[in-house]
């Protein structure tokens, strides 16, 4: 596999980026309590509009007035499961865009056992997690840790090759976009792949950069319609607005001396501030070749 820096998929992710911000999509979230504020003000800065409801006897409707769907099981409840599965079935019924965040796959066998019920029964069409929960769901023993990855699953640029082919197979056999997070992130529909480059290793040290990731890809898979063909591109502009938001705030927080409370305000200023024109140049959209 060689793989290159793609200018044309720049210019496809700055598309994204301002078709978002010109649709203002409704994005539903069943997600995690931990991090739920920061999710909807993640949609907020980028250009879309939240909604959190998880009551059963509305998030059909909910889902029904929506452009998208995110399901995040941090923090796993019965009542919750119920809903993210009536929810992920209306939505498939009307084609509206399911994103699923399987958080903690591989740590719980409650966990791996929602996530298969999700994937066989809502088929999303967007599975976004780190390295390992990926793994775990492909079918590797679990590495990860607690709810974060093991650093036996980090992927650089010179081990990227082997992730890759694992991305590439989930994606083809769920039929659907795998977006793996990572130093180098990772994401195919199961014929293209992208590697996205850009980001700060300060994003782990914030709780929920992973969950508004999550919610930043129902906003760009939102508005980017019902084509199947769109949510790759959505999904690699959503993880571009998001490194590069945290390049953004790392070199503000340098500046400052400061810390990770500083980090996370410039990091949510920065999701509201960069445009187009930061994605032609600032993007480091890595594209496979055979």
């Amino acid at each position: 596999m060689t793989l290159k820096l793609s200018e044309n998929a720049n210019e496809k992710v700055a598309e994204a980026l301002t078709n978002t911000k010109q649709t203002v999509p409704l994005v539903h979230c069943i997600t995690n309590r931990v991090t739920i504020t920061d999710c909807a003000n993640g949609i907020l800065a980028c250009g879309a509009a939240p909604i959190m409801a998880e009551d059963l006897r509305e998030v059909e409707e909910i889902t029904s007035i929506s452009r998208a769907l995110v399901l995040n099981i941090g923090t796993l409840m019965p009542l919750q499961i119920e809903a993210m599965l009536k929810a992920g079935k209306k939505a498939k019924q009307l084609g509206v865009p399911v994103v699923f965040d399987p958080v903690g796959a591989g740590a719980t066998k409650l966990r791996d056992e929602v996530s298969k019920q999700i994937i066989d029964e809502v088929k999303p069409d967007i599975i976004r997690g780190n390295m390992s929960e990926i793994r775990a769901l492909y079918g590797f023993a679990g590495h990860t840790k607690g709810v974060e990855a093991a650093a036996s699953d980090a992927v650089t640029l010179n081990n990227a090759e082997e992730a890759a082919v694992i991305i590439k197979e989930m994606a083809e056999k769920f039929d659907c976009v795998v977006a793996a997070t990572g130093e180098i992130d990772i994401l195919s529909d199961g014929k293209t792949v992208y590697l996205v480059a850009n980001g700060h290793p300060m994003l782990c040290k914030i709780t929920g950069s992973g969950c508004v990731l999550s919610a930043l890809t129902g906003a760009y898979a939102g508005a980017a319609g019902k084509s199947k063909e769109g949510f790759l591109e959505a999904a690699v502009g959503a993880f571009v607005l998001s490194g590069l938001a945290g390049e953004s705030a790392y070199a503000e927080v340098e500046k400052a001396g400061a810390g990770t409370g500083m980090f996370h305000t410039k990091y949510m200023d920065a999701l509201n501030l960069l445009n187009a024109d930061d994605f032609r140049k600032k993007a480091k959209i890595y594209v496979e070749e055979d």
